[in-house]
Parts: structure tokens; sequence; C-alpha cells
């Protein structure tokens, strides 16, 4: 029988301890999404069924695809974990498409906005991802989680 390897402990840091920061992330009340965000996208067509997805969402660990038009590639709604929950819990067989169960009003924001808009976004929706749009064209290039929130909270001393 194959030995299942432990996994190792986290903890919080202490209060006190000082991590130093980065010189190259910014603090939050100046952090833009674009400084924060995950640059690119994982999609899977309309045309895919929830497995499909759920074994792209697996893969990738991620918690959101970008949902994608079979025919043209542009984005026509996002796929969240929890919308995953929500159909498998409706249809166990995981036969829907995406077409079906995306949600084609995404929740977007534009990558040149302040990372604190992001976050006050994210409160207010209860959403824990948002698609970001790029400033100057607005075609979707990447998402922003509560996460990278977290990171730049973190680390962001510049």
């Amino acid at each position: 029988m194959p030995q299942r390897r432990r996994r190792s402990s986290l903890r919080c840091m202490d209060a006190g301890t000082e991590t130093g920061g980065s010189y190259v992330t910014p603090r939050p009340e100046h952090a833009r999404v674009a400084d924060a965000m995950r640059h690119g996208l994982v999609t899977c067509s309309a045309d895919a069924n929830l497995r499909e997805a759920a074994r792209t969402m697996s893969s990738e660990h991620v918690h959101m695809v970008a949902v994608s038009d079979p025919t043209d590639g542009s984005v026509v709604g996002t796929l969240t974990d929890m919308a995953l929950l929500d159909a498998l819990l409706e249809d166990p067989d995981l036969r829907r498409t995406l077409r079906e169960v995306a949600d084609p009003g995404a929740q977007a924001i534009s990558s040149d906005r302040p990372l604190l808009d992001a976050a006050t976004t994210m409160r207010e929706l209860q959403a824990s991802h948002l698609l970001v749009r790029d400033a100057h064209n607005g075609h979707p290039v990447g998402v922003i989680s509560t996460l990278d929130v977290a990171g730049v909270l973190a680390w962001g001393e510049a």
C-alpha cells in the first residue's frame, strides 16, 4: 500500500513578525487591479458539460472559468466553483452544458481600477472572483480573487 504524504501544517505568522515586505508590490491603498490580478483566463467552451468544467477547474486549480463561445472564442459568461456545486445538486449526472448554467452577466472590473474598488465590489456582490477587463480595449484579460487581494495586504510595501 503506497504511503500517503503528510501535509506540513501551516500557521499564521505571528503579528509581531517583520516580513520585510516587497518593494514591487504596492500597498493596498496604492494598488490597482492589474497589480494583484491573475493574468490570463482558464476557459471552457459553452458546449462543454459540467464534468468537463469540473475537470478543468480541478486540474488548473482555479475557482472560476471563463465560458467561451465555441464559434468565435469570445467570453459569454463565467462559471464559479459555487455555481458548479449548485448545478451538481440540481443535476447529479452533470450532463448540462455550460451554456445552460454559466452566469452571462459576469461581474467584471477594469484592470486600471483601484484594488480597493475591486474589494468593495466583491464584498457588495458576495463574490470571491471578478473577471478583469483590459482598461484600453475592454477584452477579458484575467481574474482577481479575494486571495489576490490578500496577497497585496500581506506583502504590499511599495
